[in-house]
């Protein structure tokens, strides 16, 4: 199914200039971060995607997680590539280049699509998540531009994706020519008050 066959919409007033596109969580849905909509201006179109993959327990993911014995967080690479090439395909036949604003799982693949087709997007920013580093071994291409505007917003306090996890994946990435903007603030893992204000503000540029 393609990636905007399950989406919240609100279109914007007058001429449409800038355009959102919400990625969710993992066990969350289109209705989650669509609640923002109203704290972004009228001159936005606002699309908020349900992930493919219903989860038994409530919610979609982008891809299942899975947790061996000592604990290490594994995914799927097959579900990883399908997820990508769904929201690939919506970019590709969308007649705007929106900004990507992804939440942790869904931040994941906002990065991941940031650093690998740069070209389909205006901007990428991710809250609460990592650049998934490890999927560029594989088939996904490392082709980040320097001149994409991209913003990760880090919670010091965050007992999912901890800084310590985040912040060293954000290193590599800018090791490797990736341009971003890493701005840490002091919340667990979700949106406060003073990283949305940063967010809005950096919005605000384009």
């Amino acid at each position: 199914m393609n990636a905007l066959n399950a989406a919240q919409v609100r279109e914007a007033e007058g001429v449409a200039r800038r355009e959102v596109w919400f990625l969710h969580g993992y066990g969350s849905h289109e209705g989650d971060l669509f609640g923002l909509a109203r704290l972004l201006p009228r001159d936005w179109t606002v699309r908020s995607l349900r992930a493919p993959r219903p989860l038994a327990h409530g919610g979609f993911a982008w891809y299942d997680l899975h947790f061996d014995a000592q604990g290490v967080r594994h995914m799927d690479a097959t579900q990883v590539r399908e997820s990508m090439d769904s929201l690939i395909e919506a970019l590709e036949h969308s007649e705007a280049k929106p900004v990507l604003f992804g939440f942790s799982q869904g931040g994941i693949i906002a990065n991941a699509l940031a650093l690998s087709r740069p070209e389909l997007i205006s901007g990428c920013v991710a809250v609460a998540s990592y650049a998934p580093m490890e999927w560029f071994q594989g088939d996904v291409i490392w082709n980040p531009d320097p001149g994409l505007p991209h913003l990760a917003v880090v919670g010091d306090e965050d007992g999912v994706i901890p800084p310590e996890l985040s912040v060293p994946s954000y290193e590599r990435a800018q090791e490797r020519g990736a341009t971003l903007s890493v701005q840490r603030f002091r919340m667990g893992h979700g949106i406060a008050p003073d990283s949305w204000q940063a967010i809005t503000s950096w919005l605000a540029t384009f």
